[in-house]
């Protein structure tokens, strides 16, 4: 299965109400070395943001989950740094601003960007 193909299958399976699992709301943690590692069978997530809480990671999946990160609230200017185990863009997402999203799918080796608003410098950023 190619990455177009696991992109239609999620798009299906979010149309069809298959691969929604779960929502989590959660506090990201302390920085890199306390991320707070997102629930693996939810869907949605919510995240917020506030001094010392800032960093979530993201375990592998299985071919084809979708996951759905949204930079709930954001408190005391601090960004939420998003850090998947295996990111093909990259390293990390940061969002610095509330109510930004970014959808993710898991193509067996990799999180792949599949939606949201990205870019090299605002929005979510992708770290290298």
């Amino acid at each position: 299965m190619n990455l177009g193909q696991i992109e239609i299958a999620a798009i299906r399976g979010v149309e069809q109400g298959s691969t929604i699992r779960s929502t989590q709301t959660v506090a990201a943690g302390n920085g890199s070395g306390n991320s707070v590692t997102l629930d693996a069978d939810a869907t949605f997530h919510f995240v917020t943001t506030a001094t010392n809480s800032s960093h979530v990671d993201i375990a592998d999946g299985t071919t084809g989950q979708i996951k759905y990160v949204i930079h709930k609230t954001r408190s005391n200017t601090t960004d939420l740094v998003i850090t998947p185990a295996n990111f093909a863009a990259g390293a990390t997402l940061t969002s610095n601003a509330a109510s930004r999203s970014v959808g993710l799918v898991f193509d067996g080796t990799n999180w792949q960007v599949i939606s949201g608003e990205i870019t090299g410098t605002a929005e979510m950023v992708i770290g290298g």
